[in-house]
């Protein structure tokens, strides 16, 4: 498959058929992962490829527990509590992918930290400093997953929501410090339509200083 046609063929499936994923293509799309750019080739992602149903379902109580306790507090209203309740369904699919990549990131201090400690701004001025590189490192790993499963036929999703139980998922899958939880990516077979993707117009995403 062509770059172009991977990139525009490319959706989040939520729906996987249970065929399981050879080893093979595994190694092959997190080998597509690695080769992202990262600040100063620090590359500081880790996966771990889930594919045992006890700890999937470990992992989608864990989520389904937290949702439940945020759910439960008192400052929320009604109208907040239901949307709250109605973070399951879309933040517990991934149980059953017959694969999912847990997307694993560590901190990195770059020259602009060091900077921000001499100047000893406030923590809303080292915030603007900050230009979170550890994050566009990783997230430019899981973009190549995406397209490298993509052109092998697979369908992915890149999913946030499950994090909110983070320390659980942590817990279930022993990881240690300064690992921490970017994303989780259920991957398998597509069993669902692709949805036509509603993209903005070029002319409102892209301008010129010429």
């Amino acid at each position: 498959m062509e770059l172009m046609e991977a990139i525009r063929k490319r959706r989040s499936i939520r729906k996987f058929k249970e065929d399981k994923i050879p080893k093979e293509d595994i190694y092959e799309i997190i080998e597509a992962a690695t080769l992202a750019p990262s600040a100063h080739n620090r590359q500081m992602w880790h996966f771990i490829a889930v594919s045992n149903e006890a700890i999937l379902k470990k992992m989608g109580e864990a989520v389904v527990n937290e949702i439940e306790e945020v759910s439960s507090w008192p400052e929320l209203d009604e109208g907040m509590r239901i949307k709250v309740r109605g973070m399951k369904a879309y933040s517990t699919f991934f149980v059953k992918a017959p694969l999912v990549f847990v997307v694993l990131i560590k901190p990195y201090h770059s020259m602009v930290d060091e900077l921000s400690k001499l100047k000893g701004g406030s923590k809303g001025e080292i915030e603007f400093w900050h230009p979170r590189l550890e994050i566009q490192s990783v997230a430019a790993a899981v973009e190549n997953l995406l397209l490298a499963a993509a052109d092998k036929g697979y369908g992915a999703c890149w999913m946030g929501g499950p994090l909110i139980a983070a320390s659980a998922l942590k817990e279930i899958l022993k990881i240690e410090d300064p690992w921490q939880l970017m994303a989780l990516v259920p991957l398998g077979i597509p069993d669902q339509e692709a949805r036509p993707k509603v993209t903005k117009k070029i002319e409102e995403v892209l301008e010129f200083r010429e």
